[in-house]
């Protein structure tokens, strides 16, 4: 079947609507998925209530979902008990799935663990896409490619900054040097900065982004644009931090969850579960 050209699309459109649906959905929350000529699938949705939301389409203007519509074949439905299980359900069908017309939650997300352990009189910070057993201190999982490898990046820069006396940004190690964090560095800290270090990561506290903000306010660099650079990098910090340690931790206390690791798989869902 095809849309007639010389009828009103809102005609060949509804009509393709109905005749797509094997049966009449329920006025009930629930996930429902449009299948092509193939039986591919080409589009997930959620809806709190079924009837209306697939009704709906037999008269959207909307050009993707006209586009959607001509391409249909039939429409199946699975009914949920609430509105969050459809909205978890249509969550894992999309990231399993990778439906053509679905935009939101299609593209693959990185995950990272944050690894810290002791080296000699240095600790080392390791990015990772699963937990490391041989790491004392693992924390996470963090969600972002970007996001997170800039966070530990600026993390890893003021730390450098605090405990060396460079006034440029120029004499940061080739390492750090790059937009994105390596995935594996060495850096001197403290015994108070390992504390603050690790409550930064669970979440807890601001205090070490405090202390870095007292840090750049103090130091005297050699140009504006080395104390742009720390400033910036702070920014940085500050953005992972709330969306990554601090939310972890809240979603954590609002779902009474007792690891301090969130893995990969479940951090979408308590997401959802928590927004």
């Amino acid at each position: 079947m095809t849309l007639d050209l010389f009828e009103p699309i809102s005609i060949t459109q509804k009509e393709r609507v109905n005749s797509a649906m094997v049966e009449l959905p329920p006025h009930e929350p629930g996930v429902y998925t449009m299948y092509g000529k193939k039986d591919e699938v080409l589009y997930v949705g959620k809806a709190k209530d079924l009837f209306k939301r697939i009704t709906s389409y037999r008269y959207s203007k909307s050009k993707k979902v006209q586009s959607m519509i001509a391409q249909i074949d039939r429409i199946g439905f699975e009914i949920c008990k609430t509105e969050m299980d459809a909205i978890l359900l249509e969550n894992l069908l999309i990231r399993s799935l990778r439906p053509p017309f679905n935009h939101a939650n299609k593209k693959p997300e990185t995950y990272y663990y944050i690894s810290t352990k002791r080296r000699g009189n240095k600790r080392e910070f390791r990015l990772s896409m699963r937990v490391l057993d041989e790491y004392t201190k693992v924390y996470g999982c963090f969600k972002g490619h970007a996001r997170v490898r800039k966070g530990l990046g600026a993390l890893l820069r003021l730390l450098y900054l605090q405990h060396r006396m460079i006034d440029s940004a120029h004499y940061l190690p080739s390492q750090l040097l790059g937009r994105l964090a390596p995935m594996r560095f060495n850096c001197e800290i403290d015994k108070a900065s390992k504390k603050l270090v690790h409550d930064f990561f669970l979440g807890k506290s601001k205090v070490l982004i405090e202390d870095f903000e007292e840090l750049i306010s103090k130091r005297t660099f050699k140009d504006k644009f080395t104390k742009k650079y720390f400033s910036n990098e702070l920014e940085q910090l500050n953005i992972f931090y709330a969306l990554g340690p601090e939310r972890n931790r809240l979603m954590k206390e609002q779902l009474e969850l007792d690891s301090h690791l969130i893995r990969q798989e479940e951090l979408d869902d308590f997401q959802v579960y928590t927004n």
